[in-house]
């Protein structure tokens, strides 16, 4: 009985201290709740994670939004909510003041991490859009979708200025260049493809034999290509 008392009161003492009363500022099952509810269990599962450029927010696709954490307390700053499926894509502006994220209800929308208000642009009824890629100087936004295509977006004004054709599958990754003047694009063709984004044009197909690539990144002196596929194998 001894024992299991102290046990307890360890617990305890460990659980101040790593999780001390001021560290929940805010409850993420009270935050940003839809009309009518009271509370929320759970969090939604994940479909993508990524850091802002410097490093002070992670941002977190899930199934009823995009959650914002600040790096030094890891603590929910804001939860994003608009789309009206999951949110399965997320890509940080280079400057780190914009978030861009893609869902299910075939929808792109851009927020104003400062005002938590965005801009949206549909693709098309049905349509998935799986991935985005803000180029590195902030100026054009990529998005690839369930319907094979690769779109390139402005990023200021949301006009869009090309389609990049070419997959003969859901395009599910992409990766600019460090310079911004090639972007790799995997889909579910098992196609890695590069793309020249001064001309818009299809520069070569990677000739390996993959599956599914769900994954791709370039190294950061733009040498080397990183590719994941869904056979579990990792390509250089």
């Amino acid at each position: 009985m001894k024992r299991r008392l102290f046990s307890t009161f360890l617990t305890l003492i460990l659980i101040s201290i790593l999780f001390p009363p001021n560290t929940f500022a805010e409850d993420y099952t009270q935050m940003n709740l839809p009309e009518g509810a009271i509370a929320r269990f759970g969090k939604g599962g994940i479909w993508q994670i990524r850091y802002s450029p410097d490093g002070s927010l992670l941002g977190v696709a899930s199934s009823i939004g995009v959650w914002i954490y600040d790096t030094s307390t890891y603590q929910e700053v804001s939860l994003l909510t608009g789309h009206t499926h999951l949110v399965v894509s997320l890509a940080f502006s280079s400057d780190g003041k914009t978030i861009a994220t893609g869902a299910w209800d075939g929808i792109i929308r851009i927020w104003d991490l400062l005002t938590k208000t965005s801009r949206a642009r549909s693709i098309g009824e049905g349509v998935y859009v799986d991935c985005l890629e803000f180029s590195p100087d902030g100026k054009t936004l990529v998005s690839g979708s369930s319907d094979d295509n690769i779109r390139l977006w402005n990023a200021n004004t949301f006009e869009l200025k090309q389609t990049l054709t070419g997959h003969s599958g859901n395009v599910l990754s992409m990766s600019f260049s460090p310079d911004g003047q090639t972007l790799a694009s995997g889909a579910g063709d098992g196609t890695l493809r590069l793309w020249d984004m001064r001309l818009g044009e299809h520069k070569i197909t990677l000739p390996e034999n993959m599956k599914v690539v769900s994954s791709v990144a370039f190294s950061p002196d733009g040498n080397t290509i990183v590719s994941g596929d869904n056979s579990g194998f990792i390509y250089l």
